[in-house]
């Protein structure tokens, strides 16, 4: 999927409205980024880091020593839960809703995964809804993400490309890779 075009009279707070370059800028804000890897991904692979980006449906957090429920915060916007990354890096909300105005602005998200040399194997998304958007940044080679439709597997390339796919119908994995591999989708 190509990035939308680009109206270069825009006045943008974060990137420049050239494709590499701010796909570049958005790998730096990433990199000063920590990534809250939770039990369930970390069950599902020991190595790397990811963590959700936006809002969730738990809003439970655990019990403190009083036996007290600590709840996340609840996002002003919906009727959902912020989650700790969200919560620790605020304007990156921002910082992302600038790239996908740029880049994808027919398409609308709720949440971003953020991978960070993450080898996912093959799943379904199963809590997703419709389409996501994948787009791989770093410095590896290798690392497609294959994709298990009806009657093939596709694997497809999105490293500083945009390509759109239905995780929540068709299993999918990512492939070996050598080199620092992020990823984000971008999903509701």
């Amino acid at each position: 999927m190509p990035p939308d075009k680009v109206a270069r009279n825009k006045k943008l707070k974060y990137f420049n409205g050239e494709w590499l370059g701010d796909c570049l800028i958005l790998e730096s804000y990433l990199d000063e980024m920590k990534f809250f890897t939770g039990s369930n991904r970390r069950k599902m692979c020991p190595t790397g880091e990811s963590c959700l980006y936006g809002v969730d449906w738990k809003g439970f957090l655990k019990y403190d020593k009083d036996g007290k429920k600590i709840m996340r915060p609840r996002d002003p916007n919906s009727n959902l839960f912020l989650t700790k990354a969200r919560m620790e890096y605020p304007e990156f909300y921002e910082i992302a809703k600038e790239f996908q105005k740029l880049y994808f602005k027919k398409f609308e998200f709720k949440n971003i995964q953020l991978n960070r040399n993450y080898k996912i194997p093959k799943h379904i998304d199963s809590k997703n809804v419709g389409e996501s958007i994948l787009l791989c940044l770093g410095d590896y080679t290798g690392g497609k993400t294959r994709v298990y439709y009806k009657d093939s597997e596709v694997d497809l390339d999105a490293h500083y490309q945009l390509i759109q796919f239905d995780g929540s119908k068709w299993e999918h994995e990512v492939l070996p890779w050598e080199g620092n591999r992020l990823s984000l989708v971008f999903f509701n």
